[in-house]
This record gives structure tokens, C-alpha cells and sequence, in this order.
């Protein structure tokens, strides 16, 4: 069975980086820019891993992230942010918050090996920042 991730960033080329690392990992990859549809994205394609950065213009991650784990996810999420680790354990306690304990978090800019490892579940394999 096909693994789906989405990603969700107002980057195109973060989420062009993201999909083919994650195309040569055998996932089935749907991309989303407009943070605006990113929760309709969400409902519509199921995935089983999301990809989503806290920082992006109309649209907060933050608030996308709160508004899917309000609804209730199996889906692995991992957040990512380029401003820094402040960012990131805000999203992790929105996580905490809505009692997902499924979150890991990964720092803009990221090595390839490192997103990699995380899609592949090997977070032991990350390199070090």
C-alpha cells in the first residue's frame, strides 16, 4: 500500500524539494501553497503523514495545525519552521495540547538526508544541526 504525504507550504520550492525526496521514497505525494486550502486538502486526501510549516502568510501553520488534530488524525505529522525552535515547541505544545503525540519537528533550512530519514521513520539517522 502507497504511503500519502501532504505538504503544506507557501514555498513552492520547499514543497518541490519535499516531493521529490518523498516520490523517491514510494510516497504518493499531494503539495499545497495556499495555506488557505491546506485544511480542505487535508479532509479530501487523507494522508497518513502531513508535512506542514508554522510560518506562512493569511494562514498561520499554527492555525491549520490546530484545526486538524481538532477533528481527530491518525496522520504523522511534522512540523517545520526557519524561525527557529521557539516556533517549533509552539507547535509541539498545540500538538500536546490536542493530546497528538505523533509530531516531530524539522528546521528550516534541512538537509535532505534529515527530511529522508524522518519520512522513512529513521529519526535515530538524522544528522546532527
Amino acid at each position: 500500500m502507497t504511503r500519502k504525504l501532504l505538504v503544506v507550504d507557501d514555498q513552492d520550492s520547499i514543497t518541490k524539494i519535499v516531493s521529490k525526496i518523498a516520490g523517491s521514497l514510494g510516497y504518493e505525494v499531494r503539495k499545497v501553497n495556499d495555506p488557505a486550502a491546506a485544511f480542505q486538502a487535508f479532509e479530501d486526501f487523507k494522508p497518513d503523514v502531513l508535512i506542514i510549516d508554522l510560518v506562512m502568510p493569511e494562514v498561520d501553520g499554527i492555525d491549520i495545525l490546530h484545526a486538524i488534530l481538532a477533528v481527530g488524525t491518525t496522520a504523522r505529522i511534522i512540523i517545520m519552521s526557519g524561525f527557529g525552535k521557539s516556533y517549533l515547541r509552539l507547535g509541539e505544545a498545540v500538538a500536546a495540547f490536542h493530546e497528538h503525540a505523533s509530531i516531530t519537528t524539522l528546521a528550516k533550512p534541512f538537509r535532505k538526508a534529515d527530511l529522508a530519514a524522518l519520512l522513512r521513520g529513521d529519526i535515530a539517522g538524522m544528522s546532527a544541526p
